[in-house]
């Protein structure tokens, strides 16, 4: 009795029975996409210390080191493909395809950030702007999300 119950636990811990295995390939890109971000910037713990020194310092908003700006980018930027691949590999594998519109939709919003911060960065954009033109695509993508989202349920039904 004691082993049969052991073993329905550790199929319910390790995911043995309906397990979210898109979840694990999602936490592998993120892994991935956080082991690159280091190798190609093994400062940036420095680098992000050194710009809250700054605005405490300064008790304001300062401008992040070009290596944090170039760090943001590539996070974003990666993340946002790895929910491409995720949205290509629900759509292969699973039957309904459901939430592949919902990580189109994040993939485009991250890439657009990942622009705006590399916009940013090249001094071609406050701030305010990056703020302002992100709310307004993400405004957007949920709008169309939304819309998309009830044209697909009201045809399934």
């Amino acid at each position: 009795m004691k082993g049969d119950r052991r073993s329905r636990e550790s199929e319910r811990c390790f995911g043995e029975r309906g397990g979210d295995y898109f979840g694990l390939v999602s936490l592998g890109f993120f892994l991935l996409v956080v082991g690159i971000i280091f190798a190609t910037n093994p400062n940036i713990l420095s680098d992000f210390r050194l710009w809250i020194e700054q605005m405490t310092s300064k008790e304001g908003l300062t401008t992040p080191p070009e290596g944090l700006i170039r760090s943001a980018t590539l996070f974003f930027g990666l993340v946002g493909l790895s929910n491409f691949f995720m949205a290509g590999i629900r759509l292969i594998f699973e039957k309904t395809g459901r939430r592949v519109l919902g990580d189109i939709s994040t993939g485009v919003a991250l890439l657009s950030f990942a622009y705006l911060i590399s916009l940013y960065g090249g001094r071609a954009l406050a701030w305010q702007m990056v703020v302002g033109i992100e709310a307004i695509v993400c405004g957007l993508l949920i709008v169309v999300y939304s819309i998309l989202r009830y044209v697909v349920l009201k045809k399934s039904h």
